[in-house]
């Protein structure tokens, strides 16, 4: 019989778990195996050291705090399990349409942007059409805070 699988037996032996059918089997290998033999006298010494000593009540409310604790988070674990891809996908939902948004916005601009240019590039070209249309001026000052201005023709 496999070793792994009286360590398991002799675990149960020890606890008080392991069937009576089982047991002859369990006594048959250690008859034969020495490896198991040391296994089973020092799991019984363990077993006995821990039997003669009182369990001090704090720990043993400490280690039922903990257990009830790691139930809570397991219990959160599962409801983030359920809720935590669906909300993930909203938002990756959220975001992508937030982008194409963005994005449309953005080409709207550039497409405004580049008419106004040429709104400005064809106002400057007639502003500068009309300016040198113009004729030339002469300014006069005189010293009574006059300014005649006389187009040339």
């Amino acid at each position: 019989m496999n070793c792994d699988k009286n360590k398991e037996m002799i675990q149960l032996y020890s606890d008080g778990e392991l069937e009576k059918g089982k047991e002859i089997n369990l006594f048959t290998h250690l008859s034969e195996c020495e490896e198991c033999r040391l296994f089973f006298r020092s799991f019984n010494k363990i077993n006995l050291s821990i039997e003669k000593k009182d369990f001090p009540h704090a720990l043993e409310t400490r280690i039922f705090d903990s257990i009830s604790s790691i139930e809570f988070r397991k219990e959160n674990k599962l409801f983030n399990k359920i809720f935590a891809r669906p909300t993930a996908y909203a938002l990756a939902i959220v975001f992508i349409a937030a982008s194409i948004f963005f994005y449309e916005q953005a080409n709207n601009y550039k497409t405004e942007t580049g008419y106004m240019r040429q709104q400005i590039k064809s106002q400057t070209q007639t502003i500068d059409l009309l300016y040198n249309t113009l004729p030339p001026t002469v300014v006069h000052a005189a010293y009574d805070h006059e300014i005649i201005i006389k187009a040339k023709m």
